[in-house]
């Protein structure tokens, strides 16, 4: 049974679900062609604490672009492809950070209500950058809605006559984290998922810093599991450095204070014609999320996923099912929003779409974790405020 506190922000979203968004239909959604540029475009939005953002001011050059947080910090998140042993920066690759590497040409930007589109070209093979933050306002979607992780997936594809072969590396570090170092770093791999961790066993719960940016917490960095992926931690520049020479990241037993925590994927040959992809994940977990007048809340994702890698395989797994349903919901609220006038109905909807990750990266749904969870082995807080 959801805590008291639960049901004014689950009417808010069961509102929003009946009124806004309706009975949704089951067509294609389109990336909009937006007549409006935004001060900042939204990347990782999902709680006030995961809420990544690009400048509107450098999209004119996304590779060398410099992702932050919602109050102004910077954010490291580097996204590097490798093109027939050619070195490409994607994504927020600043320079000095690494010699050699071309910069992919910008040649679009665009977003709907949950994805922001970068389309680029890396030599002959084109490069799709997505960054997909889902929105799920219906009731039986509470428990989704409430994952702490938003995707990035990198797609190639190959226009050209020739095979060409890809690979694809990005990361972050401890920027995410606000512990300036403090964060370790540890690396797990299940059947289905790898991920890094960056935590600090001395965090100091409940409290924010540097201007608005949590102390506490799991930042988390993942993709699937497969023989063409490998990862390691290390500097920016040896980490970025290689791949660039070999087209993966150096694997490393040791995932203790590094700089960067990074993932490549071997995309292999993509023939002509042919797109392939990865997708990356990244989540911010607060096991013991909020103090509520002594009443310490956790994630309501929690009553399903209890722990990070549950929640981590569920997270990569859904993606097929959390896409369609951004599709369905994206190609719906261009739809009612454009329906409001004849004359200014786009431009509207325009504003609508820019809002809506905004809106819902704002709020948390919760659950009391002293009084739903019987069991201590999710060393939750007590509701006195001591650790169990």
């Amino acid at each position: 049974m959801l805590s008291p506190l639960l049901m004014p922000i689950f009417s808010v979203f069961a509102f929003l679900g009946t009124i806004l968004f309706g009975s949704i239909c089951s067509l294609q959604a389109t990336t909009s062609s937006t007549s409006i540029k935004l001060p900042s475009y939204p990347l990782a939005v999902k709680h006030p604490y995961l809420s990544a953002w690009v400048p509107g001011n450098q999209l004119y050059d996304i590779a060398q672009a410099r992702p932050q947080f919602w109050n102004g910090q910077n954010l490291s998140w580097p996204v590097m492809a490798r093109v027939d042993n050619f070195a490409y920066a994607l994504f927020g690759v600043p320079d000095p950070w690494i010699d050699g590497p071309v910069n992919a040409r910008t040649e679009s930007v665009s977003y709907t209500s949950t994805h922001t589109i970068f389309h680029l070209a890396a030599g002959d093979v084109k490069v799709t950058l997505d960054f997909f933050s889902p929105v799920l306002p219906a009731p039986e979607d509470y428990e989704r809605q409430s994952l702490p992780y938003s995707y990035l997936t990198v797609s190639a594809s190959n226009p050209t006559g020739v095979a060409s072969s890809v690979q694809i590396a990005a990361g972050i570090d401890q920027t995410w984290t606000n512990q300036h170092g403090a964060a370790q770093l540890n690396f797990t791999k299940s059947d289905s998922a790898q991920f890094f961790q960056f935590h600090n066993p001395d965090e100091i719960l409940f409290t924010e810093t540097n201007e608005a940016m949590a102390t506490y917490g799991t930042v988390i960095w993942a993709t699937t599991n497969d023989n063409a992926t490998t990862h390691a931690s290390g500097t920016a520049e040896d980490l970025l450095d290689g791949f660039a020479k070999t087209g993966a990241v150096n694997p490393s037993g040791d995932h203790g204070y590094h700089d960067l925590a990074a993932l490549s994927k071997d995309l292999g040959l993509i023939l002509p014609n042919e797109t392939r992809n990865v997708t990356f994940a990244v989540g911010f977990d607060r096991t013991d999320a909020i103090n509520y007048l002594g009443d310490i809340q956790t994630g309501y994702y929690r009553t399903r996923w209890a722990t990070i890698p549950e929640a981590v395989d569920f997270v990569l797994q859904d993606y097929e099912n959390a896409t369609s349903a951004s599709q369905k919901f994206d190609r719906e609220v261009r739809e009612r929003s454009e329906a409001v006038s004849d004359v200014f109905g786009a431009q509207y909807a325009d504003i609508i779409e820019a809002s809506v990750r905004q809106t819902f990266g704002a709020l948390e749904l919760t659950v009391s974790a002293c009084k739903y969870f019987s069991s201590s082995a999710l060393s939750f807080t007590s509701c006195t405020g001591s650790q169990e």
